[in-house]
């Protein structure tokens, strides 16, 4: 029902405010029509005559098109024919019936209409007019009738009146006129601030595209770099693997007999390797002997030589024998002096000797 009645009443104008002027012109000459075809109907029905039946059809057809000047937009031609009809009516039943002198009065609902229909500064023309007709019949009127009737009194308050209503009438219309056009600036400015809203919403998308682009393309570099570095990182600890084979190099010289010749010097670190990499030896070639060349070292100091004594230790507890080749005499007077066990002593002797 709702969309029906926006379908009726909706006016082809893209201006606000001659939107609203148009469906009240719409409205209003839509309910004088209906009232029109039941009232005059009525009435024509019970009394049937020529003159009221074209009347009748004269007034339907009037309101008829004042109706479809504001569905076009005509608003203002509209409505100026809805308002002559108004005054029209009223004067022309004061003038056809002198002794009603009320029929005059219903101007003023022209005036109401005029604040409905047509913008503030036009309801100035309408009170204008109607006074001009309203002076018009009253000079028209016999000097007579007019004293019989005491019409000076009547059209004195029907011009207060009709200036009055006019002045309300602007009231009102301007005030209206005026919040119309704040909530048009409102709606406007809204407007405006969610186009730009969809502006910096659509600029931000695009940032964030351009952002996760240039993540997944700086991603992908990581990925590839993480990749080379992991491919890096494999071949440094297989070159440090076969550094580490090279630094302490077992040889075999025959069935269960090894040979691992010293080159350099014999700190702590490389004491722990060889410890490590003759027991490896040993188990990886099920060894008996076991031959450490220290030809090669230059200097071995006391930790060094606790550290060979302790790999002639681990060596004998995996079962095999420990034969130190190369052994200068200040090598050999130091791991004498740092050892206690006489056993271990001879034992170190004995392998010398062989």
């Amino acid at each position: 029902m709702q969309n029906l009645i926006a379908q009726l009443t909706a006016v082809s104008s893209p201006d606000p405010d001659r939107q609203r002027r148009g469906r009240n012109l719409i409205i209003v000459s839509s309910g004088v029509i209906l009232i029109l075809i039941v009232v005059g109907g009525t009435l024509t029905a019970l009394q049937p005559t020529i003159g009221r039946l074209i009347n009748l059809g004269l007034a339907i057809f009037v309101f008829g098109m004042a109706a479809v000047l504001g569905r076009i937009g005509w608003v203002g031609t509209g409505g100026s024919i809805l308002l002559a009809a108004i005054m029209l009516g009223s004067l022309s039943g004061f003038i056809l019936n002198p002794t009603s002198p009320f029929n005059a009065f219903y101007t003023v609902l022209g005036l109401l209409l005029a604040s409905l229909l047509l913008k503030p500064w036009q309801i100035w023309i309408v009170l204008g007019v109607y006074l001009i007709g309203v002076i018009v019949v009253y000079i028209l009127l016999p000097p007579a009738t007019r004293e019989q009737l005491q019409l000076n009194l009547a059209f004195a308050h029907l011009t207060t009146l009709l200036i009055v209503s006019a002045l309300l009438s602007f009231i009102g219309a301007q005030s209206l006129n005026a919040a119309l056009n704040k909530a048009h600036q409102a709606q406007q400015q809204a407007e405006a601030s969610y186009q730009q809203l969809l502006d910096v919403n659509a600029s931000l998308e695009t940032r964030i595209a351009e952002r996760t682009a240039e993540l997944q393309r700086l991603l992908g570099e990581y990925q590839a770099t993480a990749a080379r570095l992991s491919a890096a990182l494999e071949e440094q600890q297989q070159l440090h693997r076969t550094i580490s084979e090279l630094d302490i190099p077992i040889i075999p010289i025959g069935p269960g007999r090894l040979v691992m010749p010293l080159v350099g010097t014999l700190d702590q670190e490389r004491a722990q390797r060889l410890l490590s990499r003759s027991l490896q030896a040993i188990e990886q070639y099920q060894a008996h002997a076991l031959i450490i060349d220290v030809t090669g070292v230059a200097f071995i100091d006391q930790p060094a030589a606790a550290d060979l004594i302790k790999v002639s230790q681990a060596v004998r507890l995996m079962g095999a024998t420990l034969t130190l080749s190369g052994i200068r005499p200040e090598v050999a007077q130091t791991l004498v002096s740092i050892s206690r066990d006489v056993a271990t002593i001879r034992a170190i002797e004995s392998w010398y000797q062989q």
